[in-house]
């Protein structure tokens, strides 16, 4: 299956589970709730680019939002774990996350903390977006080497400290787009 033909069909899940997810809130009216293509529009941004901050807070204060995003980013998500089990062993934090394994090796005197992102998938995720709470951290992810991603969990990059605190609790919502 070709890049593009898998991209229309994570689209066609992704707009199927929206449509799924759209029952509406008690607490908030349904005039005043983001749109479709808004909500489409902030699941689909690149890590640093701006965001509409009516659309940050609806999914921060309204549960009916909230799952709607989440069925979005499901669904056009590599792999995602809505409540994954994170594993503490000493100097390695690990959980799983679909068919990857991330790890975070712990910081030494000469270098930052690593997350290690490895898996089978033919298709490696290009982003990470974890959710702890009403906190959001997305970030992007260089290619693979030799089947590994490696991030330096650098603490000058305040997003990438807060990923690597936000991985290592079990509530924490962890989707590879």
């Amino acid at each position: 299956m070709s890049d593009e033909a898998a991209r229309l069909l994570a689209e066609i899940h992704a707009a199927r589970a929206l449509v799924r997810a759209s029952a509406p809130s008690h607490g908030q009216r349904a005039a005043t709730r983001p749109g479709h293509a808004a909500l489409w529009a902030h699941a689909t941004r690149e890590p640093g680019a701006p965001v509409d901050l009516a659309v940050v807070r609806a999914i921060r204060d309204d549960s009916g939002t909230a799952r709607r995003y989440r069925a979005l980013l499901a669904g056009q998500a590599v792999a995602h774990a809505p409540l994954a089990v994170a594993a503490a062993d000493g100097q390695v934090a690990s959980r799983r996350v679909g068919a990857f394994a991330l790890a975070i090796l712990a910081a030494t005197e000469d270098a930052p903390p690593l997350l290690v992102l490895t898996g089978g998938e033919a298709r490696p995720p290009r982003l990470i977006e974890a959710m702890l709470g009403d906190e959001t951290v997305r970030l992007g992810l260089p290619p693979p080497v030799d089947g590994a991603i490696l991030v330096a969990l650098d603490p000058a990059v305040p997003e990438a400290v807060r990923l690597g605190a936000m991985l290592g609790d079990p509530a924490c919502a962890v989707f590879l787009l």
